[in-house]
């Protein structure tokens, strides 16, 4: 399957942002850490150890914070390029205009600080 973000942006942190993965199973649920590299508006792409058996068309919840604001969604996994030690994923975010919003706010603030 062909996949390409086509969104009208994708920002790219010059510090990878720390967050958490969480994969809901039947009887638990796993926790990662992970860094994101970029977001958009209903997207990410995360590094992440490889401490948890992760497949495309996961269910996961993402959770992380920009300047003082968090940030929670669930989606799904898209893509994975696996590592020896670490994968990088694609996943896609189910958001809100709320989520959107508040995201678009917060990175225009950072983009602002980096200048």
């Amino acid at each position: 399957m062909y996949y390409k973000r086509n969104e009208s942006y994708r920002f790219v942190f010059n510090q990878p942002v720390a967050g958490k993965l969480t994969k809901r199973e039947p009887n638990r649920k796993i926790t990662a850490d992970v860094h994101v590299l970029d977001v958009s508006r209903q997207g990410a792409k995360l590094y992440c150890q490889n401490t948890v058996d992760l497949k495309k068309n996961t269910n996961i919840s993402l959770s992380f914070r920009l300047n003082m604001t968090s940030f929670d969604a669930t989606g799904n996994i898209v893509w994975i390029k696996k590592y020896p030690q670490t994968s990088e994923l694609g996943v896609h975010l189910h958001t809100d205009d709320t989520y959107r919003e508040t995201m678009t706010k917060e990175l225009k603030k950072i983009a602002r600080q980096e200048r």
